[in-house]
């Protein structure tokens, strides 16, 4: 089989190792070429093995030419052997000698591919000035692009939806058979078997149509795009075209694309169905008064036609080039005349970005993840704009306006437009950049503000022409900027009308109130006297007119007094603001008229109107961080609010708020996703400005909490709660507030083992807050104690009346109850060291004899000092004794909590001697369900010194029987006791015990509580006891409890 050149160079090529071939590619793609031919981009070569390198040199260069290139590349990487077989081989081939210098004849494709990638490869911003470009692949997005026209009730639901509901709308049709395309496919085969030629590619103003194009030609020229489908494609720009003065005929239109010598048009159309021609913005195409289509146009390609636009006609008919294929963008409302013209056998629309696009423009456009994310997390919280980002040119304005801020700053402080800005800025590049030529767009703003302001009023965003033509509007004639079109199939095709959505309706339904003041008093009237919610918006654009900067995009295009004074406008929103806080309940009215002041944006009007507001409460509504952001503003320029109540707060607010909370006289918020350091800093500034007077926060994530506050210029006490904290978390909260107010009770506990971990802190309240709240606190305390009693202990308890009352203790209680093992040793070593408490309460935790060393040694090692320790149901034994009482001073009166414990007669005698030879003596003890019998009774009498300090003695359910009572009582008796409370429950006590407890109570003044519950009195035997106990004390009062 004889050679061919593509075999001597697959061969010659294999030959290179790896990294020659890697410097081969590299010297390829930008080694000097002779005139007419462009170099294989990198791209192309980067991942091309050595088969894709001989297709792509003989693409670019056909064969005799790309043998030279090789040799050339070969040479400059000093692979000389490899370039002089190619050489010879070559010769061999064409039986000549080897490769001359002569160039061969130029490639007048090549030549127009590679002057097309030029073309397209860069594009100009709406605010470039000269020599600004910008590269079409680091701009372009993805459009979504479906081929099934809207049913008028879905377009009736998109153009009312705001937010994530209009997203998930405009999904919709994708979930239709067939219905979404991408523009690789806009030429497919059709299921019927139609070949499509003819496309209309659909779209409003501002929606990406040109973009589109333009994208399709660059792809098409860096063959991604169309390759083996067509050989030319085509793209003329009707705007351009409405330029050419000149007689045109179609092969000079095709040909300005070349220099010299030019193809000769046959070359280019010998394969017409290899031809595609793209017809951008077909509703700017003008035709020539004198135009008529009815005369038929000469089929010869030489023949000037009368204009640029009599030859897309001719191509649109069919009549020229017939069996050539066609792609024509247009916007909706010129639809139906296109297709007076051309037939189509695909109508396609571009719907805009959605969610994943929008994302995807923004990291682009910022060309920086974290700040694209930031910018669009931004946005998403303005649900009116984020709405309308999924027209391009509403993106680009967004990201133009935010990437200004963010030049000059990490923060968006504030917004950095209002809404009412954003659009108007919309309106007027529309007016600027897409629009037709108007004769006064004087007149078709107040012609489109009538169609608005009539639709908004009646909740109508679907006209039929009648309504069209009531407002002087022709189609013809530009409306199609801001109007779209769609064609309702009944039993006759309809075409109605709306705005490219409700938002943009209701902008020009407030400029058109903006400039009539019987409309604009109209308006208001509506929205929040008869309570209109659907007027809102629209109300909020009429503000946000009345500033200066949001009203300058339009004033080239209008030019007139405004209709409503800004006096007049502050009187009424005055009253309207007092209104609401008459209501004294949550206004959504309220929430409105501060989106209106935020609109406006002069702080002179937004100070003089914030006067009649009082209190800002919104606990009940649901806050999107736009409101949020509106009420911070509102803050901002707020003299004092004497009440500011808000819910659903996020981090970022909760920053911001911290600074004006001075202006504030009580508070309450709520926060989720809250991070440590900033509940740290607004307890610090509260305990500053305020006194706060409650602190709740959980735990939900890694640093991220759920946090409530409240805070008052009075002085109510104060209690805080941290549930589920980590360790470092709760840890740093409360030495934070340590800081502030120390701590009179810090709690952690859990109520049962597989509960979360709860916290609580209560602040000494050293100034008192009035008599009367303290006598009400103390009437509930005692009405909740009297109901406990009652319910615990069936067989009445004896209580004796006292006139003493005791000053209560100001040293910090501790209680670390029920806590994880894992960390409840630290727990302890931090808290004791942090807060230094007097009292500390173990309760409930798994304390073996073993930890319990180790708990008393470390601290022991510190100079801490325990008055008082509870370790109620920890599995202590009499082992831990000793150590218990290693944590006492010598000489102090301590008391002792260790019910529940297995520690038994044995370990009462250690306790008894240790706590002796340290010279302490007992206040409290509490040896309830100890294990205990008779044998330990005379440990425990030994421990009442002659100070008698016990005033407080549990000896309930333990096996003490008579005998262990009696010498009880004795011992008691003996010692001339003060004992105050003495329980005895279930403990075995029977008759016997009787005269020994009637002498006890005879004998024992001091004694105002005793409980005998549980135990095997007769009932004559109780009735003595108690006649006793009421003829030496008077009536029953609760004595409170330390």
């Amino acid at each position: 089989m004889t050679e061919t050149c593509q075999d001597i160079l697959l061969t010659i090529l294999e030959d290179l190792v790896e990294g020659q071939r890697k410097k081969f590619k590299l010297k390829l793609s930008d080694t000097e070429l002779r005139k007419g031919y462009a170099n294989i981009p990198k791209g192309h070569l980067e991942k091309a093995d050595v088969t894709d390198m001989v297709d792509l040199l003989i693409r670019y260069y056909q064969q005799a030419y790309a043998v030279e290139v090789v040799i050339n590349v070969l040479d400059q990487i000093n692979a000389k052997d490899l370039a002089e077989r190619l050489r010879r081989k070559s010769a061999e081939v064409w039986k000549t000698r080897p490769v001359s210098v002569k160039p061969p004849d130029i490639d007048h494709r090549a030549n127009y591919v590679a002057s097309v990638k030029e073309k397209f490869r860069r594009v100009k911003d709406y605010n470039s000035r000269p020599g600004e470009w910008v590269s079409l692949e680091d701009r372009y997005t993805k459009l979504f692009i479906i081929k099934k026209h809207h049913q008028a009730e879905d377009k009736e639901h998109e153009l009312l939806s705001r937010g994530k509901r209009h997203m998930d709308i405009m999904r919709k049709p994708s979930s239709f058979a067939d219905s979404h395309v991408n523009v690789e496919h806009l030429f497919d085969t059709l299921s019927d078997g139609t070949i499509t030629r003819k496309v209309i590619l659909q779209g409003i103003a501002g929606i990406g149509k040109t973009a589109t194009v333009g994208k399709i030609m660059y792809d098409w020229s860096s063959g991604r795009l169309y390759q083996g489908r067509f050989d030319y494609v085509f793209h003329w720009s009707c705007r351009e075209l409405n330029q050419r003065t000149e007689k045109l005929s179609l092969p000079q239109l095709i040909l300005q694309n070349w220099g010299h010598p030019k193809p000769e048009i046959g070359e280019i159309l010998s394969c017409p169905e290899k031809v595609l021609f793209i017809i951008d913005g077909f509703d700017e195409l003008r035709f020539p008064e004198d135009y008529d289509r009815s005369k038929s146009l000469s089929c010869d390609l030489d023949t000037p036609h009368s204009t640029a636009a009599a030859v897309v006609e001719s191509l649109l008919s069919s009549q020229s080039v017939s069996e050539a294929c066609l792609l024509v963008t247009t916007r909706p409302l010129a639809v139906g005349m296109l297709e007076t013209h051309m037939k189509a056998d695909l109508w396609a629309e571009i719907v805009g970005f959605l969610e994943e696009d929008r994302k995807e423009f923004f990291k682009k456009f910022f060309k920086d993840e974290e700040r694209a994310a930031f910018a669009y997390s931004y946005i998403q919280e303005n649900d009116v704009v984020f709405t309308m980002c999924f027209v391009p040119l509403i993106c680009w304005i967004v990201c133009t306006t935010l990437s200004l801020q963010l030049r000059y700053s990490e923060e968006l402080n504030q917004k950095v437009s209002t809404t009412t800005e954003i659009f108007t800025y919309f309106v007027a590049t529309l007016l600027q950049s897409h629009g037709r030529a108007q004769t006064s767009t004087q007149d078709l703003f107040h012609n489109l503000g009538s169609l608005a302001y009539g639709g908004v009023k009646d909740q109508k965003v679907l006209f039929d022409e009648s309504m069209l033509r009531k407002c002087n509007l022709e189609v013809s004639k530009g409306p199609s900027t801001f109007l779209t079109e769609l064609l309702q199939a009944d039993i006759f095709v309809e075409t109605i009308y709306s705005f490219v959505h409700l938002t943009v309706q209701e902008l020009f339904a407030a400029l058109f109130t903006f400039w009539n003041k019987e409309k604009a008093s109209e308006l208001l009237k509506e929205a929040f006297v008869e309570n209109k919610s659907h007027l809102i918006l629209t109300v909020r654009f009429l503000f946000g007119l009345n500033n200066n900067k949001s009203l300058k995009p339009l004033k080239r295009y209008y030019e007139t007094d405004m209709g409503i004074s800004k006096d007049e406008l502050l009187k009424w929103t005055k009253k309207a603001l007092l209104i609401c806080q008459e209501q004294g309940e949550e206004s959504h009215l309220l929430l409105e008229l501060l989106h209106c002041l935020f609109e406006i944006q002069d702080e002179e009007f937004v100070i003089s109107a914030l006067e009649e507001i009082k209190e800002v409460v919104f606990l009940e509504n649901s806050l999107g961080p736009d409101d949020q952001q509106v009420i911070l503003y509102s803050l901002q320029h707020a003299k004092e609010f004497s009440q500011l109540k808000l819910a659903s707060l996020k981090e970022r607010d909760m920053i911001k708020l911290v600074p004006l909370l001075g202006k504030c006289k009580q508070i309450h918020f709520n926060a989720s996703g809250i991070s440590l350091s900033t509940v740290l800093k607004v307890c610090a500034h509260l305990l500053r400005k305020l006194r706060m007077t409650r602190l709740h926060v959980e735990h939900e994530a890694e640093d991220e909490m759920y946090f409530t506050v409240e805070a008052s210029c009075e002085r109510d006490p104060c209690n805080f709660n941290i549930e589920n904290p980590r360790l470092q978390a709760f840890q740093d909260i409360c030495q934070h507030l340590a800081t502030r107010r120390s701590p009179s009770k810090f709690l952690l506990f859990r109520m049962y083992e597989e509960d979360e971990i709860h916290f609580g802190y209560e602040a000494k309240d050293e100034e008192k807050s009035g008599n009367r709240l303290q006598k009400k606190k103390k009437n509930e305390k005692r009405k909740g104690k009297n109901e406990a009693q009652k319910k615990c202990f069936p067989w009445p308890c004896l209580i004796r009346k006292t006139g003493e009352k005791k000053e209560k203790k100001k040293d910090c209680i501790a209680v670390l109850s029920c806590l994880p093992e894992e960390y409840f040793l630290e727990l302890i070593k931090w808290v004791t060291s942090t807060f230094t408490p007097l009292a500390l309460c173990l309760d409930e935790n798994s304390i073996n004899d073993e930890l319990m060393k180790t708990i008393c040694e470390n601290l022991n090692s510190t100079d801490y000092q325990l008055q008082s320790l509870s370790l109620h149901s920890c599995s202590i034994t009499q082992e831990s004794m000793a150590n218990i009482c290693s944590l006492f001073l010598c000489n102090t009166a301590v008391s002792l909590d260790l019910q529940s414990n297995p520690v038994g007669d044995e370990g009462v005698k250690i306790l008894a001697a240790c706590l002796k030879s340290k010279g302490c003596c007992l206040e409290k003890l509490s040896l309830s369900s100890a294990d205990l019998t008779e044998d330990c009774v005379p440990a425990i009498t030994s421990l009442f010194s002659q100070k008698n300090t016990l005033i407080w003695l549990d000896l309930s359910f333990n096996n003490l029987g008579d005998g262990g009572v009696k010498a009880l009582c004795s011992a008691l008796k003996d010692k001339e006791s003060h004992l105050e409370k003495l329980i005895l429950e279930d403990s075995g006590i029977t008759n016997n015990c009787e005269q020994e407890l009637i002498q006890l109570i005879e004998n024992t003044l001091s004694l105002k509580y005793l409980c005998l519950d549980g135990n095997k009195f007769t009932s004559t035997s109780r009735a003595r006891i108690y006649g006793v106990w009421d003829n030496y004390h008077d009536e029953e009062e609760e004595v409170e409890e330390d």
